[in-house]
C-alpha cells in the first residue's frame, strides 16, 4: 500500500439507525487502509431509537470517530456538517445503513488519487445483504430488475469493468471539486447525492465505477418504511428535474405515467368508451411482466410470486411523489 494514501473522512448523517449502525461502524473500522488516515463523522440526527446512544458508545472507544449534532434531521445539511468538522482530502459519502467490504478505501481512495483532476468520484456497485428481512430482500431484488428501474437504483451493478457514469451513491469525492460547486443543497432531504452529481457533471467533472469492491446496502424492513422512502424519492426526483430539466429520463416517468395511465383507464372504463375486459386483461399483463422482470435477478418462489405486489407499491409509491413534487415538493 502506497506511504501516501490520502486522508478519507467518512460522512454519515444518522437518524433512527440503530439496527444496522453497529454492524456498519465495524465494518468501517475493520478496513485495510492505514488507520491514521480514515475519520468517521457521525452527524446525528432526531432519533426515537439508540441511535445516538450507540453513535456515543463508539465514538468513546475510537478516536477516529466524532459526533456532530444535526438538529434538522435534514440528511444534506447533515453532510455538510460532517464536511464542516473533517479534515481529509477526500469524502466518502456515506450511510448508517451500509456495510463495506475491507478493501473499500484501497480500491475507491487509491483509484482516485491516481486519476485525473477531472475525475471527482469514484464508486462501486451498491447491492443487498443476504441477511434482511423479507421485505428487504424482495424489493431489492425488484430494484436490480428493469421493471424496478434497474438503472436508477442498482447503480451500475453488474458492470465488469471500470466505466465513467452519471451518479453513483456511497461514492469517494475529491474534497476540492465538493466544496466548488457548493457541496450538498439542503433542499434535498433524499437524492441530495445524486443532485450534486449533476452539478459536479455541469462543472466539467467526471465520475468513475470501478466493479473491484462493493457495499451492502440495508432495503427498508417493512412495506410502510418501503412506501415512504418511494414516495420521498419521488419528490425528490421531480425536484431534481425541475432544477435539472435536462436529467429528466423515460424511466423516471413509469410511475407518473403508471398512475395517470391507470386512472385514464378506469374512467374510460367507466364512461363505456372502452371494453370492460381491458383492464383486467392489462392488470393480467402486468402481473406477467413483473414475473418476467424478477426472474432475471431472482428464483426465489416466494420472490417471485409477491413481485408484482413489490413492483405495485415501488410504482405508485414513487409515482405519487413524483407527481407531488411537480406540484409541492416540500418533504
Amino acid at each position: 500500500m502506497p506511504l501516501d494514501c490520502p486522508m478519507v473522512s467518512f460522512l454519515i448523517p444518522l437518524r433512527n439507525e440503530e439496527k444496522t449502525l453497529r454492524p456498519c461502524l465495524d465494518s468501517l473500522l475493520a478496513l485495510e487502509y492505514p488507520k491514521e488516515k480514515i475519520e468517521i463523522v457521525l452527524a446525528v440526527g432526531p432519533s426515537t431509537d439508540m441511535t445516538k446512544t450507540i453513535a456515543e458508545e463508539y465514538a468513546k472507544a475510537h478516536p477516529s470517530i466524532t459526533i456532530v449534532d444535526n438538529p434538522s434531521g435534514n440528511t444534506a445539511i447533515g453532510r455538510n456538517l460532517c464536511i464542516e468538522h473533517s479534515t481529509g482530502e477526500m469524502l466518502m459519502n456515506y450511510s448508517g445503513h451500509v456495510i463495506a467490504e475491507k478493501n473499500l478505501l484501497t480500491v475507491l481512495a487509491l483509484t482516485l488519487q491516481q486519476q485525473p483532476a477531472d475525475v471527482a468520484a469514484v464508486g462501486c456497485s451498491n447491492l443487498s445483504p443476504s441477511e434482511q428481512s423479507f421485505v428487504a430482500q424482495a424489493s431489492g431484488a425488484a430494484f436490480l430488475s428493469y421493471l424496478g428501474g434497474r438503472s436508477f437504483f442498482s447503480q451500475n451493478a453488474g458492470y465488469p469493468t471500470e466505466r465513467f457514469t452519471d451518479h453513483i451513491s456511497f461514492a469517494c469525492y475529491r474534497r476540492k471539486p465538493v466544496e466548488q460547486v457548493g457541496k450538498f443543497d439542503p433542499e434535498f432531504w433524499c437524492g441530495q447525492d445524486y443532485e450534486l452529481d449533476i452539478r459536479l457533471r455541469d462543472a466539467g467533472y467526471k465520475i468513475l465505477y470501478t466493479p473491484r469492491t462493493k457495499v451492502l446496502h440495508f432495503k427498508r424492513a417493512t412495506l410502510r418504511s418501503l412506501w415512504r422512502q418511494m414516495y420521498r424519492y419521488g419528490i425528490a426526483r421531480a425536484k431534481i428535474v425541475k432544477k435539472h430539466p435536462k436529467t429528466l429520463k423515460f424511466f423516471h416517468l413509469i410511475g407518473p405515467v403508471f398512475i395517470i395511465g391507470g386512472i385514464f383507464l378506469v374512467a374510460l372504463t367507466l364512461l363505456g368508451l372502452i371494453p370492460a375486459w381491458i383492464v383486467p386483461l392489462l392488470v393480467v399483463g402486468y402481473v406477467l411482466l413483473s414475473f418476467i422482470s424478477i426472474l432475471q435477478v431472482a428464483r426465489r418462489p416466494a420472490i417471485v410470486i409477491s413481485s408484482p405486489v413489490f413492483f405495485l407499491l415501488i410504482h405508485v409509491g414513487y409515482g405519487l411523489g413524483f407527481l407531488r413534487g411537480l406540484l409541492y415538493s416540500r418533504l
